[in-house]
C-alpha cells in the first residue's frame, strides 16, 4: 500500500520553517529530486534543473519532514554556494540516507501475473535511488529489471521482459493519484547499469 503524509502534518512543517533558509541551516535538509508532472502553482520560483545520467532533470529539493520543497533560483542566490555545488551537498546526503535504509524490505506483489517489487523509503526519497546506480545493483542484483517512479516516495521493479504498456499503465496509474506524481520514462537495469528503456522510448517515438 502507498503511504503519503497528510495534509496537517505537511501544513505544520511548513509554518516551522525560518523566515530565511540560510545555507548553514538547511544544507543538510538539501536533496536531489525530481520535478512533479502537476504544473507549479502560480508566482512560484521555478526549480533549479540540472541535466544528470542517465538523461534525466534532477532539481534541489528541501527534505521538511513529511514533504520536499523545491529550491529555486531565488534561494540560490542567498547561498554561499554554486547549484552544482548544492548539489553536490544534496547527493551527499542522499548517500548517507540511503545507507541508513540499505537493508529495508521492499514489499512484493503481482499486478495481472507480473511481479512487482515496491519500496518505499523511510527518508520520503525512495526515487532518489535511481540517481545512485551502485545502490541500485545493491539492492536488485544480476537480475535485470525495469524500474519505474511514479512518485518521490516510490520505486517499483518488475522482470526486464515484463510488458512495457503494463509496466507504463501502472506508472501512470499511481502517478496521477499523487499531486506531487512524477513524469519520469521506464528505466532498464542491466548488468548493474541503468539507462532509459530502449524499447519503451522506441515505441513512445513511433507513436509520436
Amino acid at each position: 500500500m502507498v503511504v503519503g503524509p497528510s495534509r496537517a502534518a505537511v501544513i505544520a512543517a511548513m509554518d516551522s520553517l525560518p523566515n530565511e533558509l540560510a545555507w548553514d541551516d538547511v544544507a543538510h535538509q538539501l536533496r536531489p529530486m525530481f520535478v512533479r508532472r502537476r504544473p507549479m502553482p502560480p508566482g512560484s520560483d521555478r526549480p533549479l534543473t540540472f541535466r544528470v545520467s542517465p538523461g534525466i532533470n534532477v532539481c534541489l529539493g528541501l527534505d521538511i519532514g513529511p514533504a520536499f520543497l523545491y529550491v529555486g533560483s531565488h534561494v540560490l542566490a542567498e547561498w554561499p554556494v554554486t547549484g552544482g555545488e548544492a548539489l553536490e551537498q544534496a547527493m551527499v546526503n542522499l548517500r548517507a540516507m540511503v545507507a541508513n535504509e540499505r537493508y529495508v524490505e521492499m514489499e512484493y506483489g503481482t499486478v495481472a501475473d507480473v511481479p512487482v517489487w515496491w519500496y518505499q523509503s523511510h527518508g520520503g526519497l525512495a526515487s532518489g535511488l535511481l540517481l545512485l546506480e551502485d545502490e541500485l545493483a545493491l539492492r536488485y542484483g544480476d537480475e535485470p529489471r525495469l524500474l519505474v517512479a511514479p512518485m518521490r516516495n516510490l520505486l517499483l521493479a518488475a522482470p526486464f521482459d515484463a510488458d512495457r504498456d503494463l509496466v507504463a499503465w501502472l506508472r501512470d496509474e499511481i502517478s496521477f493519484e499523487d499531486p506531487n506524481g512524477l513524469d519520469l520514462p521506464i528505466f532498464a537495469l542491466v548488468d548493474g547499469r541503468l539507462s532509459i528503456d530502449r524499447r519503451q522510448a522506441e515505441r513512445g517515438a513511433l507513436v509520436h
